[in-house]
């Protein structure tokens, strides 16, 4: 059990976490209406969000649809900014430290 605990605390899941959350963007169709969604505010009712769009924001800009991107949300240039620097940071730290934390 020590070997299994030691093992996952080297595992770098934040790491994984973020490349997945880039690799979900990537597949959602941004012309769904009806979507799956975490929002809290939006699960409770409420028509407004400040964050809701964003993904669908981010997969429009990958795309290159620049306009319909940044109509749908402004923030997501920046959000991809955000991600790829952590990501950016994380790989940086496995390989200075040889070890995850």
């Amino acid at each position: 059990m020590k070997a299994i605990t030691n093992r996952l605390s080297q595992f770098p899941l934040e790491l994984i976490f973020w490349i997945g959350s880039i690799v979900a963007i990537l597949t959602i169709d941004p012309s769904v209406s009806n979507h799956f969604t975490l929002c809290p505010l939006e699960n409770l009712g409420f028509d407004w969000c400040p964050g809701c769009g964003l993904g669908r924001s981010m997969n429009l800009l990958a795309r290159g649809e620049f306009q319909a991107s940044w109509s749908m949300h402004p923030l997501a240039m920046l959000a991809y900014v955000v991600i790829f620097s952590r990501i950016w940071n994380l790989i940086k730290n496995l390989k200075t430290t040889h070890n995850y934390g």
